[in-house]
């Protein structure tokens, strides 16, 4: 079937970010100078609405002459690549990623969404287009991805790595601080214990996973194959209907380890429809130790990412990177905790 899908067009970006055809043509053509806030507001609607270079030559403006004034784009661009803005332990990794940034004088410019090898070179156009200093991502892509991107442009993992060899990275050792959450809802005394999982195409996930399958197996527990709820995102409504249809079974968990506080928060709220009690009847423990982890009534036990640090150093590894291409790759692992709160223990409940 051909693809009738229409060209974005100079006016699609300028209706989306809300701004005149005007100033997204000084925007993109670099003719004339236009407030930060504005540029990235316009940069941000061409690249969520694939308005690509190739596109851009046939509207293409004057370019300024040798003379013109510089303004604010002799500023390094940092790309921060996410697979979603909508989970929130991504609002502290930007927020150090932008500390970190201000150091160096670069400007920096959130690409939504995945990199995979169907959208790769429409990324690079739009990066050399762009002249892109570096990508900062959080994205796990695949190896043959990876390498055309990082041959390119200057590249840092933050949160995911794959320890590729060109790529220089910032995370957490998942499997250990997973197994240190699973020993902690095992000493509670519960023995029917879930998981609440991510995409396996993730790095993470799969830690998670492993240190929940390691754990169950090392206590010589049991594993229903339907304790495991796998999900396609981070989604609460997702995560709050499995959790509902999984407490209506006869063996249902006592506890659930998950592998975010955005799906811990469903299971309490599913937990508790079901009128069940957290964490007397049923403990719950997340991971990331965002800010929705303290908010809920019961406030949930959680692994504790340092999240605005990654970022930092994310940030720190990618302006060394910039200012001398040939520094050796590093491989940084930060540490993480585990915080205690309501949902693991009844005494901080109010409950005795």
């Amino acid at each position: 079937m051909a693809n009738t899908k229409a060209k974005v067009t100079i006016n699609d970006v300028a209706r989306y970010a809300n701004v005149s055809v005007a100033t997204v043509s000084r925007v993109l053509n670099r003719t004339g100078a236009v407030r930060i806030d504005t540029q990235n507001k316009v940069i941000e609607a061409a690249a969520v609405l694939g308005y690509t270079n190739t596109k851009l030559e046939k509207q293409s403006v004057q370019q300024p002459s040798a003379d013109a004034p510089a303004c604010e784009y002799e500023r390094k661009i940092i790309l921060i690549s996410l697979p979603s803005i909508s989970n929130p332990f991504y609002g502290q990794i930007i927020n150090g990623i932008q500390a970190a940034a201000q150091n160096y004088d670069f400007e920096c410019l959130l690409y939504p969404g995945n990199i995979a090898a169907n959208n790769i070179d429409s990324l690079l156009e739009f990066i050399r287009y762009l002249h892109v200093a570096g990508v900062i991502t959080a994205n796990l892509m695949p190896k043959e991805v990876m390498d055309k991107l990082a041959s390119e442009i200057p590249v840092v993992q933050c949160c995911e790595s794959d320890q590729h060899p060109m790529v220089s990275s910032v995370s957490i050792n998942d499997f250990a601080a997973s197994l240190s959450a699973m020993d902690y809802i095992l000493s509670t005394g519960k023995r029917r214990i879930g998981l609440i999982n991510g995409p396996l195409s993730y790095k993470y996930a799969r830690q998670r996973r492993k240190a929940y399958l390691t754990a169950m197996e090392t206590a010589r527990l049991k594993v229903m194959p339907h304790w495991i709820i796998q999900l396609p995102d981070i989604n609460c409504d997702m995560a709050y209907s499995s959790v509902i249809k999984l407490l209506s079974r006869p063996d249902a968990p006592n506890a659930f380890f998950t592998a975010s506080d955005v799906y811990a928060a469903a299971a309490i709220r599913a937990i508790q429809h079901c009128h069940l009690r957290v964490p007397e009847d049923v403990v719950v423990v997340g991971f990331d130790n965002t800010d929705i982890s303290s908010l809920t009534t019961p406030s949930i036990t959680t692994v504790n990412q340092p999240k605005f640090r990654i970022g930092f150093l994310s940030c720190e590894l990618m302006a060394e990177k910039i200012h001398n291409p040939a520094v050796e790759t590093k491989h940084l692992q930060l540490t993480a905790e585990l915080i205690i709160r309501e949902s693991t223990v009844p005494q901080l409940n109010g409950a005795y």
